[in-house]
């Protein structure tokens, strides 16, 4: 009788997984770190980006991270950071000096839109990372280039960063209401049927304005709001 006989029998060719076989965890670092918390940002909203969370994204334990980050608010900052730093900067000069702040500006704000959520880490205190200093130092320079004063210059920095960053929250809440570009055009024209149908004797001056109060796109405004404090910010100079 074989040793074998009444035992069963092994298929050479069948071998059970090891743990060595299983694909190896990507290593952890500060850019893998990030780079999980903007994608849950992306997918979930600023609540959901955790250490807790992160951490689970990246199959360890919350506690690891603190090697990378010193906590959700250095996380959070990290995040703004990273975005930050995609934003090209401008060379200053006196010559297209509007121009260039207005493409700065324009280049913020969609750095904000892609990474929604990121507008509203920039409402606590001012961030004074490196990255976040030189775009602010970039700003500077392209108003000094455009003969500001100090005075004027460092206050119209703060109105424009304050301004960018509150059409990308709005650009925010709209987009988590989930409408399509034909739906906001829908709901801009309920908004003007809404407006040219009021009263003529109670609102005289919307319902005869009402074309012009739902008049351009998003970008056509964005402009017309900082020529509107460039503009302002000149004029009081030259008054004093």
């Amino acid at each position: 009788m074989s040793p074998t006989d009444g035992q069963p029998q092994l298929n050479p060719s069948v071998r059970h997984r090891s743990t060595r076989d299983r694909p190896a965890k990507a290593p952890l670092s500060t850019e893998a770190v990030v780079d999980a918390a903007l994608a849950i940002l992306k997918s979930e909203g600023l609540e959901a980006v955790t250490m807790r969370r992160v951490a689970t994204a990246l199959d360890t334990g919350a506690a690891s991270l603190y090697v990378y980050v010193s906590g959700r608010e250095g996380l959070l900052q990290a995040m703004l950071d990273r975005v930050t730093a995609t934003i090209k900067l401008e060379v200053p000069d006196p010559s297209r000096w509007r121009d260039q702040l207005h493409s700065l500006l324009q280049r913020m704000h969609h750095a904000l839109v892609a990474h929604p959520g990121t507008a509203a880490l920039t409402l606590a205190d001012p961030p004074t990372s490196e990255v976040i200093l030189t775009l602010t130092e970039n700003m500077l320079g392209i108003l000094f280039a455009g003969g500001f004063d100090s005075q004027d210059a460092t206050w119209t920095c703060d109105i424009l960063v304050l301004l960018v960053t509150a059409i990308a929250s709005e650009d925010d809440v709209r987009r988590s209401r989930g409408r399509s570009d034909d739906e906001q055009r829908e709901y801009v024209d309920g908004i003007y049927n809404t407006f040219v149908g009021l009263p003529a004797d109670q609102f005289p001056i919307i319902s005869a304005n009402a074309a012009q109060m739902v008049a351009g796109d998003g970008d056509e405004r964005f402009r017309f709001a900082v020529d509107v404090v460039l503009d302002g910010v000149i004029a009081r100079a030259v008054r004093r």
